[in-house]
């Protein structure tokens, strides 16, 4: 497995952990339901954004993969 694949494989796996994640609490910080902190406001921003991140490099090495006919994993 290449160093290309590998990053592939964590991106993906972190954007499938992330997204949803961030989702979750930014919809819980906005319910206004229950007092929440600010703190979780930065979670879900945190989560979202580093969450968002890895899925962009997930599809622009996925898109690479598919370019040059490279199959990962």
């Amino acid at each position: 497995m290449g160093v290309l694949e590998l990053v592939w494989a964590i991106a993906g796996i972190c954007a499938l952990l992330l997204l949803p994640v961030g989702a979750i609490r930014m919809v819980a910080y906005r319910s206004g339901e229950v007092d929440h902190t600010s703190a979780l406001r930065t979670v879900a921003v945190m989560a979202l954004g580093i969450g968002g991140a890895a899925f962009v490099v997930f599809l622009v090495l996925s898109v690479w993969f598919l370019a040059t006919g490279d199959r990962p994993l």
